[in-house]
């Protein structure tokens, strides 16, 4: 009976504490929120992707697997669209590709490296690129673009560590992935305009 009495004395102390605390937080907020103390920077807060998983996918490795024919069928085969970023790009058959694509009507435009407009080289095929229209950026706000890709028609990428060179196909080892998805092509050309909106056409 004593402790029944004892436990219905402590139900009043029982409730201010609980209102107490409740207060206390609500007074409380506006300190913690004014001096960042609830603050989550945003980096903190990663968004959860749904995984994105490609149609086909094929890989290709130099010096044992010729790519080139690879990237010059992948070009071949563009019906409206080709951009192109690279970090070296001395390659002739591709710019031959490149030429024959915009000629039939594809829309393509490139981001180079801004060490590509003092290479002896790349200056070759860019100004041949230059002299039939087709549109060529270089990257100078970074230290490196060291970008190698292309999407075509918004639908396939190739990417991977292959440079847009002769050595690349012939004398380096090499790695290019072919990617058939436009849920991950859609992605690329996303990054392809804002590197177009920073880079600058070679008379800049």
């Amino acid at each position: 009976m004593k402790l029944k009495k004892l436990g219905n004395s402590l139900q009043p102390i029982r409730l201010l504490v609980a209102v107490s605390i409740f207060v206390a937080g609500v007074l409380s907020y506006p300190v913690l929120l004014k001096h960042n103390f609830l603050y989550v920077p945003p980096e903190v807060i990663v968004p959860v992707a749904a995984p994105v998983v490609p149609e086909s996918l094929d890989v290709c490795f130099t010096p044992k697997q010729s790519c080139l024919p690879k990237v010059i069928k992948a070009i071949d085969n563009a019906k409206s669209s080709i951009v192109l970023l690279g970090y070296s790009f001395t390659s002739k058959p591709i710019t031959q590709a490149l030429i024959k694509a915009k000629n039939r009507g594809v829309k393509v435009r490139m981001i180079l490296d801004h060490s590509q407009r003092s290479q002896k080289y790349s200056m070759q095929v860019i100004d041949l690129l230059l002299t039939e229209k087709i549109p060529i950026r270089f990257d100078h706000s970074v230290k490196i673009a060291h970008n190698k890709i292309i999407v075509l028609d918004g639908k396939q990428t190739v990417t991977g560590s292959y440079n847009w060179t002769h050595s690349a196909e012939f004398k380096n080892a090499e790695n290019l992935v072919f990617i058939n998805s436009p849920k991950v092509a859609q992605q690329y050309c996303i990054y392809f305009e804002g590197r177009w909106k920073v880079s600058k056409p070679q008379k800049d």
